[in-house]
């Protein structure tokens, strides 16, 4: 019975591993396909303040995932919605960023989701212009034109991407994507597909096995002492 019960179980956890293995494996290779690319497609973005900014993520351990995965990159494109006017995209320290548009009205999206492409936002409200955006020295990367296109490869710390009008004016309205380049995450998806498929095998021959075995028979009690 022991056995039996060791066998059913282990199979199922293997089974259950398998199967959150092989969605995991689905999703990456779906989301990023062949080219191991997650893209947004070309989208509109507005705000009527002064600037669109993006949450301040920590990005901890990259030299790590770097040596696996390679370079993992950024890369953004915008197109004024209004004919003459000039953008700005600039990825900088999240501490820099916040001082330079402190007391400005910016909106902040709080919550992005690439596919499909959702923005979630949250107004900063102010009164302050600050300088142009070309003109700070803090940025890590930055584009700027009628058609502006930044490529960052993604390091350690928190960062900000803040996307304004050359002049700090507002209202900021454009058209863009974002596609963020993982390498080998396809190939990564392939593995975690077919490892979790094997281990799905694997558990459902323990299920098998162990609701096949027999119990153990017990040997006949013999006769009682003085019968």
């Amino acid at each position: 019975m022991a056995r039996r019960v060791v066998l059913i179980v282990l199979g199922g956890v293997l089974a259950a591993i398998g199967v959150l293995a092989a969605i995991a494996g689905g999703a990456l290779m779906a989301l990023f396909g062949s080219n191991n690319t997650l893209d947004s497609g070309v989208q509109h973005v507005s705000t009527p303040t002064q600037a669109l900014v993006s949450p301040a993520g920590s990005i901890q351990g990259t030299s790590g995932a770097q040596t696996v995965l390679g370079s993992v990159r950024l890369h953004i494109t915008a197109t004024p919605a209004a004919a003459g006017k000039q953008l700005f995209l600039g990825i900088g320290p999240a501490g820099a960023v916040d001082r330079y548009l402190r007391g400005a009205s910016y909106d902040v999206a709080t919550d992005v989701s690439v596919a499909p492409f959702h923005l979630t936002l949250a107004r900063h409200r102010g009164t302050a212009t600050p300088p142009p955006p070309g003109s700070q020295s803090f940025w890590v990367a930055k584009a700027s034109g009628a058609h502006p296109t930044l490529t960052w490869t993604v390091t350690s710390g928190s960062y900000r991407l803040v996307a304004m009008n050359t002049d700090a004016a507002a209202p900021v309205a454009f058209t863009g994507g974002l596609a963020l380049t993982i390498p080998h995450s396809f190939g990564i998806g392939i593995g975690l597909l077919i490892g979790g498929i094997v281990l799905i095998l694997i558990g459902i021959v323990l299920i098998v096995l162990g609701a096949r075995a027999r119990p153990q028979s017990r040997p006949a009690p013999g006769p009682t002492p003085g019968s």
